[in-house]
């Protein structure tokens, strides 16, 4: 259904900016929220802007529990920034309604319950689908090593899990072969190539939850979406600002959040690249992130940890291509898809991405280690 301008006003009406809304329009970006940005005149004069976001429920089921870790998570980083008299770093602000409320409800012509949120928008910054230079991979990296390290001691009794077994690699794969099995859509047949690569590598679903089982890694706050375009940079000297997209802010696993970091800054070609020739892990790229990353985290890092983080990018990576190709399986119920087998070109897409990944785990392996051990030892 597409909401009308009017609509979407009288929505945004209800959260307490004290201004005159100026401007508004949708953002076309993010597979799972709808987003809007608001320009106001607030009542002081100044121009600011506001980002307006309708939660998919069919996604995250318990919006009010998604919300209460966001507005708890920001408010921890911005009081450490605070305290560390950090100002090169603004912090997302979750805006309340005018009854103090973290999201206003409306309800759609169904009388279905809707729900929206608001935030302060980042102002002077800019955020990149692919990696524009070498620079903003660095910073992409440090800027999820420092949402890391921000969040070190955050008490993690207080964290809601937003999406059951979000990264519960070898339940996603277990599901998997039993959707393929059900085949609701009478898709399965014309992926077997697809279906055949998972199998030949599951041995990717259990290594981290494996870790995580046995005791030899923590469990951390995690972003567990650590794609570049979650990240603000300025846009005047590239640096980091903060980091966005929290409604996966969960327990998890420090290796989830590398491996996919790597796995979204370091590829050469965008997760629908259709031309799997353009698809592979740009090394220095890699390089650039795993700095950035460990400027901010090798002194909390474990050795199991460091010892596993090449291996983390490729089950990330699986992880994913299984995701994609079990929503085609489905029907593309999940992910947003601009066009007829868009899932199934994402999943290729990132098989081709772990093939590559896998040839080069060994130069990965020493390299991270080599990084930390540099980093420790200046530090020490």
């Amino acid at each position: 259904m597409v909401m009308k301008v009017e609509e979407i006003i009288e929505i945004i009406s209800q959260f307490d900016i004290d201004g005159i809304l100026l401007d508004i329009c949708c953002k076309n970006n993010g597979n799972i929220n709808k987003t809007y940005l608001a320009t106001y005149k607030m009542s002081d004069g100044e121009v600011k802007k506001f980002i307006f976001q309708k939660i998919n429920t069919t996604v995250f089921k318990e919006p009010y529990k998604l919300m209460k870790n966001i507005e708890n998570i920001t408010a921890w980083i911005e009081k450490k920034t605070k305290f560390n008299d950090d100002h090169k770093h603004p912090c997302l602000k979750v805006i309340p309604t005018k009854n103090k409320k973290s999201l206003a409800v409306v309800l759609d012509e169904n009388g279905e319950k809707q729900y929206y949120r608001a935030y302060n928008c980042i102002e002077n910054s800019v955020s990149y689908d692919v990696p524009k230079d070498k620079k903003v991979v660095y910073n992409t990296g440090k800027a999820f090593g420092y949402f890391q390290r921000m969040l070190i001691d955050y008490p993690i009794t207080n964290l809601e899990e937003t999406i059951a077994d979000f990264h519960n690699t070898p339940k996603r794969y277990s599901n998997f072969l039993k959707d393929v099995e059900l085949d609701v859509c009478d898709r399965a047949y014309d992926v077997a190539d697809e279906v055949v690569f998972v199998l030949k590598n599951s041995s990717y679903s259990s290594i981290i939850t494996n870790l995580i089982n046995n005791g030899r890694i923590p469990i951390r706050v995690t972003h567990n979406d650590t794609k570049v375009n979650n990240v603000m940079m300025d846009e005047q000297t590239g640096d980091y600002l903060t980091v966005i997209d929290l409604d996966t802010v969960m327990l998890g696993s420090s290796l989830y959040d590398y491996g996919d970091g790597i796995r979204s800054a370091a590829s050469n070609a965008k997760e629908d690249e259709t031309d799997l020739d353009k698809v592979f892990l740009n090394l220095e790229l890699f390089e650039q992130y795993t700095e950035g990353y460990l400027s901010e985290m090798a002194l909390y890092l474990q050795e199991d940890e460091v010892c596993h983080m090449g291996e983390a990018i490729a089950v990330i990576t699986f992880e994913l291509g299984i995701r994609f190709l079990n929503d085609y399986i489905n029907g593309d119920t999940y992910f947003k898809t601009n066009y007829d087998k868009h899932n199934l070109i994402r999943a290729r897409n990132q098989f081709k991405l772990l093939s590559d990944i896998k040839s080069k785990l060994a130069y990965m392996d020493e390299y991270i280690l080599n990084s930390y051990k540099q980093k420790v030892k200046i530090r020490q």
